[in-house]
């Protein structure tokens, strides 16, 4: 009801306004003619200033924009002016423009404004209509508003109110930049709901994979908590570069975590042996012999189910006494020591077990300071005994 009642005072305000101006329309316009525009040459283009109001047609009410319409039509020098030639047969330059075609009118104007940097059109018919009701102008309608084709007795210029070009200029580019914003907004927020849908992706990806980790360390571990503590022996057999072989055993207990003791000797060995001299080789009589005898201690830690590792470290006694088919005399017995160190791995295939070792050996050459390494490879056959069955 209210936005009735606002609206009732200004259409009659407009009526009033459309009645004066065609009843006294130098009254009306007499403030707002537009001073004189010199565009070309020596030609003026002066317009009136038509305000927004309601304009009567026969038929209907129109509602226009503030607009300006040229006080003259456009003239044959004008036109010359600017398209360079003029129809013949004319005898004035001051004629109106007549016999020309729409195309030849859009052409001129655009000409027209490239030399003046202006923004001048055909006035449309509801203006010209609205300039002569209202007494602005006189004459008859162009012959262009019929048919589209010839003005046949001259046409002015229009142009739209400066001022509502910059607002609507202003409106849409403030409009531009809003939909740019939202835009970019919509843009940044989608971009981030890609970021965070990737981050939940990776994250969820990263906990599947964090899981099914787990989910392997806990079922390892529960088979390796379903196996019981167990006791092996195994027969162990190594060769060194003494060279040198000997034979022992090796007894532990393992479940996850466990220990072993190894001892080996080689029975009194009798074969080649690198004597004390570097790059010597002899070969040793029934006289000669080496005897060996090694201990160690060691941890075993078992990750799976049919495989562990261990690693030791202990102590290795030797003595040798040997005489040289080749003549040479009998050295006396020596005896060397040093400490031992192994790693290896075993494997267990149910109840067999299957070890496999690198040794090595430290000590000291016949007490001359001189520091001597051996090293060899060891493997062994036994079986495990289940603790507890």
């Amino acid at each position: 009801m209210t936005n009735t009642l606002l609206r009732a005072p200004t259409a009659c305000i407009r009526l009033i306004i459309v009645i004066l101006m065609a009843a006294f329309p130098g009254l009306v316009f007499a403030q707002n003619d537009a001073s004189a525009h010199t565009l070309v040459g020596n030609a003026p283009m002066e317009m009136f200033f038509v305000p927004s109001g309601l304009c009567m047609t026969d038929s209907e009410q129109t509602t226009l924009k503030n607009f300006y319409i040229s006080k003259q039509p456009v003239t044959w020098q004008l036109w010359k002016e600017i398209m360079g030639t003029r129809s013949g047969g004319v005898s004035s330059d001051s004629l109106p423009v007549s016999n020309v075609s729409r195309d030849e009118v859009e052409l001129f104007i655009l000409w027209f404004n490239q030399k003046t940097g202006m923004q001048y059109r055909l006035p449309t018919e509801a203006e010209w209509t609205c300039a002569v009701r209202t007494g602005l102008l006189s004459g008859d309608t162009p012959s262009f508003y019929r048919d589209g084709n010839v003005a046949a007795t001259g046409f002015r210029l229009a142009m739209d109110d400066p001022k509502e070009v910059r607002a609507a200029e202003a409106a849409r580019k403030a409009e531009q930049e809003r939909l740019a914003a939202e835009k970019a907004a919509a843009d940044l927020a989608r971009k981030a709901e890609q970021e965070r849908r990737a981050t939940d992706k990776t994250e969820a990806q990263k906990s599947i994979v964090q899981q099914l980790r787990t989910e392997r360390r806990q079922q390892r571990q529960n088979r390796l908590d379903a196996l019981p503590s167990s006791v092996f022996f195994t027969i162990n057999a190594a060769y060194t570069s003494m060279p040198q072989w000997s034979y022992g055993f090796k007894v532990g207990t393992v479940k996850f975590l466990g220990w072993y003791f190894c001892a080996m000797t080689n029975f009194n060995y009798k074969g080649a042996f690198t004597t004390f001299s570097p790059n010597n080789h002899y070969v040793l009589t029934g006289n000669s012999r080496t005897t060996y005898l090694g201990g160690q201690l060691g941890l075993v830690v078992r990750p799976v189910k049919n495989l562990s590792i261990h690693i030791g470290a202990g102590f290795g006694y030797r003595t040798l006494n040997f005489e040289s088919d080749q003549g040479w005399r009998n050295f006396p017995k020596r005896t060397y020591y040093g400490p031992t160190a192994s790693a290896g791995i075993m494997f267990h295939i149910k109840n067999v077990v299957l070890s496999v070792e690198a040794t090595g050996m430290t000590y000291d050459l016949n007490k001359l300071n001189e520091t001597r390494y051996t090293i060899g490879a060891q493997v062994g056959v036994g079986y495990s005994f289940p603790l507890g069955q």
